[in-house]
């Protein structure tokens, strides 16, 4: 009896999933065509790097063919040690509006990547800023198409679903289950919308910040993202709890990014990222990540108990319904995983993994949480993250009330 009530718990979770998938694919819309004033906004693009000799030369190229009429780049590079240096000495013999600093040591207290962006925002003057990664590429049109959306919707903030090219087997695992697993926090609508100050999306290949909001608010420095790996959603969410109107748009024809393309760094990339919101809430995600293992794991055995009480000729008024439970509940798993996976162009066969891809999450959950609780932190690229203060809100929990005021555009 307990089994069936659960197994009936886990179908109207799936359902509810697939519902908040095709919810969020039907919020992401494309940037508005809006033309840009003239003169347009210097944009100033800051793009961190450690260690990105097989992507940097790809990632620049695309960025200075940017058809926007007034921008600059500046790459922060945090203490590489492969070529990443010689190839960008390279690249600032050949464009001028290029320029490079480079992170000697990283002071305590700060996780590599938000301090090498918030490095950049400080040797830079643009009226807007745009964090990206070293591991995209962008179309000549994509920064022209975003900042027409942004000024067009008067937004502070504005982040984009790139088109992420999954190629090892853990991107693909992973990589779908955690997508999946993000729209239950926040919807593109629920970003939009200001009388929800905790909800907000982003993905941080692309992350476009109005300066003004950004100076206001402290940024990266605050202390509660200057030790996050989280440091997409954790902008998103504090700049939103501040007062900041934002957006999340579909930008799959603009910005492409390449996602780990082994499973050991699919995992540490993903466990790094979890890590940024378990540290401050460890036995909350012990639970979720113990959840996720039996969401996936339950209509697997169910189907197998069933069938195997079938064939044997026992308990049929009770296995047939169990099996058929069990399958629906199959059947919503795969068509939430397949909805994101049809607009990715993944093959139809990962998307029957999707069970399987809840409990890889679930026990990559699991790690992060060791992690937080054994206070080692996680580790990325060479360095380990450092202790946060429990601050930035977890999602899906009443949003945590700031004294602060909001942040007025000027």
């Amino acid at each position: 009896m307990l089994h069936s009530a659960y197994l009936c718990l886990t179908a109207l979770g799936a359902g509810w999933q697939l519902w908040r998938v095709r919810r969020t694919l039907r919020e992401t819309l494309p940037p508005v065509e809006a033309d840009l004033p003239d003169p347009a906004p210097h944009v100033s693009i800051i793009v961190p790097v450690r260690n990105e000799e097989q992507h940097i030369s790809s990632c620049l190229a695309s960025l200075l063919a940017q058809d926007y009429p007034d921008f600059e780049v500046l790459v922060v590079d945090d203490g590489s040690t492969d070529a990443t240096p010689a190839l960008l000495a390279i690249w600032q013999q050949r464009a001028s509006r290029l320029r490079v600093y480079r992170v000697e040591e990283l002071p305590a207290g700060w996780a590599g990547k938000p301090h090498a962006l918030h490095s950049g925002v400080t040797l830079t003057q643009g009226e807007w800023l745009l964090f990206t990664d070293a591991d995209t590429r962008h179309k000549p049109e994509a920064l022209r198409r975003m900042m027409a959306h942004a000024l067009a919707q008067q937004l502070d903030f504005l982040s984009m679903l790139t088109d992420a090219r999954l190629v090892g087997s853990g991107s693909r695992l992973l990589t779908p289950a955690g997508i999946v697993l993000m729209t239950h926090f926040a919807t593109p609508g629920e970003m939009r919308n200001p009388r929800k100050p905790g909800r907000a999306l982003a993905v941080g290949h692309y992350l476009l910040v109005r300066r003004s909001a950004y100076e206001a608010s402290g940024g990266y420095s605050a202390p509660e993202l200057r030790a996050s790996f989280g440091d997409d959603v954790g902008l998103a969410q504090f700049l939103k709890q501040r007062g900041c109107r934002e957006d999340f748009v579909d930008g799959r024809n603009l910005v492409s990014n390449e996602q780990w393309t082994t499973w050991r760094s699919a995992w540490h990339g993903w466990r790094k990222s979890v890590y940024s919101v378990t540290a401050s809430a460890p036995l909350l995600y012990l639970g979720a990540g113990l959840g996720l293992i039996s969401y996936g794991l339950l209509p697997l055995l169910s189907v197998l108990t069933a069938l195997r009480q079938l064939l044997r000729g026992r308990q049929r008024e009770r296995s047939l319904p169990l099996l058929l439970l069990s399958l629906l509940t199959l059947a919503l798993q795969v068509s939430a995983r397949r909805s994101f996976e049809r607009e990715q162009q993944q093959p139809f066969a990962w998307s029957l993994l999707a069970p399987v891809g809840w409990i890889a999450f679930g026990l990559l959950m699991l790690d992060a949480v060791r992690l937080a609780l054994s206070g080692r932190g996680a580790e990325w690229k060479g360095r380990l993250a450092p202790r946060q203060p429990p601050s930035i809100q977890v999602p899906g929990l009443p949003l945590q009330r700031h004294r602060h005021a909001s942040i007025r555009r000027r």
